[in-house]
């Protein structure tokens, strides 16, 4: 083969780097935010007679009805206001193909998802940076100020914030909402792992231009079936029509997603489970002497001198955790999912050992 490619990509993708999440070899994985509880076995033996039936060899349901209608009775939420994608990333991606691109701007608040800001690079769309206080929360009048300047199109706030953890205020979800002249999407992907407060979705029904995405890779247990969905008004989300895929959501993917509110209450029902290997994982960190920056996620952010060294050696023990010492703003961070208990105990006594 030739080294030689017969077309250039575009020249405002020459700087866009890939998104990598490193998948090594170790026995502990608590690097990537997923839950460590497989499904139920009572909605993968629904799954499985699903499919015996389900004709895989027809195109499935272009409008997947019956998993809009199951997402709207289980959240409140009319089937004209909701969107489903292949996980939140393709919800972001329909968002900027349809509402970002050339001479658009997105404004958002770093350290926060790196999708946050490659994924309207991809849909040519401009980024625009704003700022966290020491506390890692939005810098309110800063970006009040930047959002009369620059203007933004869409606005972007993930709450609980990947990967420092914390939720912002919904204050100042409400502020970012008066000041912004087009979308506010706030993610929240590990609101299920925060207290009931912490959600925006009151404001939906107060101000037009506010879009929530959510997921099930999270706390509900499927990030490998891939499904992600939004909140919005319906006049927003038919407009979304235009830049979708036919039949984009898979036969598979369908029927996994009805089972999965189906089951709902046994799907979640370890969520506490989690937040207490979270919440325990935070106070062993704190007796070491470290700092950990709070969290209502599923995971936890904390500071060691010397990470890349840390990372490297608890590695070698076998535990891979997100090494974040490389992002500004987050030097010398590593952030730890919240796990088994026994994979707990082995990352907390490699860390001590390493330590």
């Amino acid at each position: 083969m030739k080294d030689r490619i017969p077309l250039s990509i575009r020249d405002d993708l020459g700087t866009v780097e890939p998104y990598i999440s490193p998948q090594l070899p170790a026995r502990y994985r608590l690097n990537t935010n997923e839950s460590p509880y497989a499904p139920p076995e009572a909605l993968i033996a629904e799954v499985t007679e699903e499919l015996r039936a389900a004709a895989l060899n027809r195109y499935p349901d272009r409008d997947a009805m019956s998993l809009y209608s199951a997402i709207s009775k289980h959240i409140g939420w009319p089937v004209e206001g909701l969107w489903v994608a292949n996980g939140s990333n393709e919800v972001f991606m329909h968002l900027f193909l349809g509402f970002g691109g050339p001479g658009r701007k997105a404004l958002l608040f770093e350290p926060t998802y790196s999708l946050h800001s490659l994924i309207p690079k991809i849909a040519s769309t401009v980024v625009v940076n704003g700022s966290r206080t020491q506390s890692l929360h939005i810098d309110l009048d800063r970006a009040v100020k930047t959002i009369e300047a620059e203007r933004p199109e869409i606005v972007v706030v993930c709450s609980p914030n990947n990967p420092t953890g914390d939720c912002e205020p919904l204050s100042t979800v409400a502020a970012l909402l008066e000041a912004a002249p087009g979308l506010v999407v706030v993610d929240e992907a590990y609101a299920e792992f925060a207290g009931p407060a912490d959600t925006v979705r009151p404001l939906l029904g107060k101000h037009d231009n506010l879009v929530v995405t959510k997921t099930f890779s999270k706390a509900w247990r499927l990030a490998g079936v891939r499904i992600g969905y939004m909140l919005a008004q319906p006049a927003l989300i038919a407009e979304l029509a235009r830049v979708r895929l036919p039949y984009h959501l898979s036969t598979i993917t369908q029927v996994i997603g009805t089972a999965a509110i189906k089951h709902s209450t046994e799907t979640l029902q370890l969520v506490d489970a989690l937040r207490g290997e979270r919440d325990r994982a935070a106070g062993a960190l704190a007796k070491m002497g470290l700092k950990v920056h709070p969290s209502k996620a599923n995971f936890v952010l904390f500071e060691v001198e010397n990470a890349d060294r840390v990372w490297k050696e608890l590695l070698e023990k076998e535990v891979l955790v997100r090494n974040y010492s490389g992002s500004p703003g987050l030097e010398n961070c590593l952030r730890v999912t919240a796990g088994l208990p026994e994979e707990m105990d082995a990352f907390l006594s490699a860390l001590e050992e390493v330590l």
